[in-house]
């Protein structure tokens, strides 16, 4: 296995966790396109006062692009932290696959198990909040720019009902209405505002968990799931709409 882990350490000092975390967020999309970089996790010490992350890189020559460019300058120069560590390490590819680590090219799965509808839905609940039906209700009555998605066949929802108020984008039909990248005729006006508050849904959940995710994996950032689904709002007495 070629790929590297790199580990970059830093002390900070006159700074608070809170304002380390706001310094730092603009540069983890910047990091984020980092050619080579499957992946950064970002790490902080408040009682140490240390801060900085792990990385896994495609090769060696990908983490030498990386130290010898202006994301490791800027930082360097960046006049709270100091006492920079940077360390390189291959991986122990056969251990780590046992443990289950995020490397390699085989997606990692909850028990190293192949993914199924049931592990992907808890992916997705652990990934986005829930909210319950009556806070739900609470809030569609006090922000008029929520959106609610039910993501069933419309054939689904006219048999048993939905929330009032939800529009009907079935969960096949999202991973294109909710891509700016596609032809603009693919997607869809209410969907085009990423930072919009959103909740979806379907007759259980678990669909609706796994919509959320796709949206929150997509760059939405105020997205949660129906607790329960349609069927919870209808056993706690709301109403229903067909």
């Amino acid at each position: 296995m070629s790929q590297k882990i790199l580990q970059i350490n830093f002390t900070f000092s006159d700074v608070s966790r809170t304002e380390l975390e706001q310094a730092w967020l603009p540069a983890a999309q910047s990091i984020a396109e980092t050619p080579g970089l499957r992946w950064k996790i970002w790490l902080v010490n408040e009682t140490e006062q240390e801060c900085g992350g792990i990385y896994l890189f495609d090769d060696e020559a990908a983490v030498k692009a990386f130290l010898a460019g202006p994301i490791v300058a800027a930082a360097k120069e960046t006049t709270f932290l100091s006492n920079a560590s940077v360390k390189i390490f291959d991986i122990m590819a056969e251990h780590t696959a046992t443990t289950r680590g995020p490397v390699g090219d085989r997606p990692a799965s909850a028990n190293g198990a192949p993914k199924t509808f049931t592990r992907m839905a808890e992916e997705a609940y652990r990934a986005v909040p829930t909210i319950k039906p009556a806070d739900l209700q609470r809030r569609q009555k006090k922000e008029p720019d929520l959106l609610v998605i039910d993501v069933r066949d419309a054939a689904d929802i006219a048999q048993t009902g939905t929330v009032p108020g939800a529009v009907n984008f079935s969960y096949g039909a999202l991973t294109y209405l909710a891509d700016n990248e596609v032809p603009e005729d693919w997607r869809h006006p209410e969907l085009a505002d990423r930072a919009r508050p959103i909740v979806t849904t379907c007759i259980l959940g678990p669909l609706g968990a796994l919509s959320g995710k796709l949206l929150h994996d997509m760059g939405f950032t105020n997205v949660q799931i129906l607790e329960g689904g349609v069927q919870a709002w209808i056993d706690a007495g709301l109403p229903s709409a067909r």
